[in-house]
């Protein structure tokens, strides 16, 4: 069993050099004069990599031979191989590559699938769309090693901002939410007991340090953020501030409700102006949205986070009209493989309640009772 250990060892780095390998597209595959370069890939590498292979195959005739001594027709020894021959300089170099391989192996970070997502399933949000883009664009192309990102996204309830952090998830990592450098925290469930905050700073803390220790790029999402103790922060500070953080590129998502009534406002304002709500900008919301914020009557997390400078970008969620959550009512059919008339979406569209109480614009829950509505309907 001893010859064992090295024996899987191997074995399990030359599966990452096959995986890596049939992992490539198509174009990748192709050199500048058209030809395969597959088996290029295997002869630009290091000799070291065929040795390992050859020397795979023989500790596997090796292991063969210990656990089925009648069987064994090879009795050669393996004398005249030895670590020396192979050289710790290359031994450094594989196990350095192999480390890298481990590093990345969860992170997709395909920013064109998440432009081409949140497009397609978040409705109605334009800002938060084109924010969340350029703010992961510009973090992950960074060049510094590190930094945090913290974004707050802000709205109503129903509007899209678990499904955007979830869609952020998906497209960030191959497992999506998941995948181990992802951890989504809620109030409720994991910080239910007000006087137990002491005993969460520090299990909080110790998640965040666990996922950021064999992660290099953490996703941490914190649900309701306003209900939460704002005696968390004394954890979180230090996480959030770029200065102190280690070699990680952590990104910090906080949904919070704080502000959605200004938001509100400012959209309905701009529909009875007779504006459509795609002319509203950045500029229209971030300083009415700060201040109510800072106005904040709970002195919740958001706030606190925001008074200490800790918050990169403050991402607005806007209202949901009927044609957005008609659009949703549409998505969660198509998802159970249902096939639905125009008159279904209605009836859905009916039983769902709308405010102001003169002009009925927004949906007062967004999407969110969207999927319950349909359990209990005939398509």
């Amino acid at each position: 069993m001893i010859r064992a250990a090295p024996l899987l060892l191997i074995l399990l780095i030359n599966s990452k050099v096959h995986c890596s390998v049939g992992d490539l597209g198509p174009a990748e595959l192709k050199g500048e004069d058209g030809e395969e370069k597959k088996n290029g890939l295997w002869q630009s590498g290091a000799q070291e990599m065929q040795d390992l292979a050859q020397l795979s195959w023989e500790y596997m005739q090796d292991l063969q031979c210990w656990l089925w001594p009648d069987k064994c027709e090879d009795k050669r020894s393996h004398a005249e191989w030895s670590w020396q021959s192979f050289g710790w300089d290359s031994l450094h170099l594989l196990t350095d590559w192999y480390a890298k391989v481990l590093e990345s192996r969860d992170f997709a970070n395909n920013l064109t699938g998440l432009q081409w997502d949140l497009d397609r399933r978040v409705h109605g949000q334009h800002l938060a769309v084109r924010q969340i883009i350029t703010s992961l664009e510009r973090f992950l192309k960074e060049d510094r090693i590190k930094k945090t990102l913290a974004l707050s996204f802000h709205g109503w309830t129903g509007t899209g901002k678990n499904l955007a952090a979830r869609i952020i998830a998906e497209n960030l990592f191959w497992d999506g939410q998941r995948s181990l450098c992802t951890r989504v925290f809620i109030p409720q469930l994991h910080f239910p007991h007000l006087s137990h905050v002491d005993a969460y700073k520090v299990q909080l803390r110790k998640q965040i340090q666990a996922v950021s220790s064999h992660c290099a790029q953490p996703l941490f999402v914190f649900d309701e953020a306003d209900k939460l103790p704002a005696a968390l922060l004394q954890s979180l500070f230090p996480l959030l501030n770029p200065e102190e953080t280690q070699d990680t590129r952590s990104i910090f998502i906080f949904l919070s409700g704080v502000g959605a009534s200004t938001i509100n406002e400012v959209v309905l304002n701009f529909w009875r102006a007779g504006r459509h709500r795609e002319e509203i900008t950045l500029d229209d919301l971030d300083r009415p949205l700060r201040v109510a914020i800072h106005q904040s009557k709970d002195q919740s997390l958001t706030h606190q986070l925001w008074l200490n400078d800790l918050i990169d970008e403050f991402v607005p969620f806007l209202p949901l009209e009927r044609g957005h959550v008609k659009l949703c009512i549409r998505d969660a059919i198509e998802a159970r493989g249902l096939t639905y008339r125009e008159s279904a979406l209605e009836s859905v569209l009916e039983e769902l309640l709308f405010v102001p109480k003169e002009e009925k614009i927004f949906s007062a829950q967004g999407c969110k009772q969207v999927a319950q509505r349909i359990n209990f309907m005939k398509l």
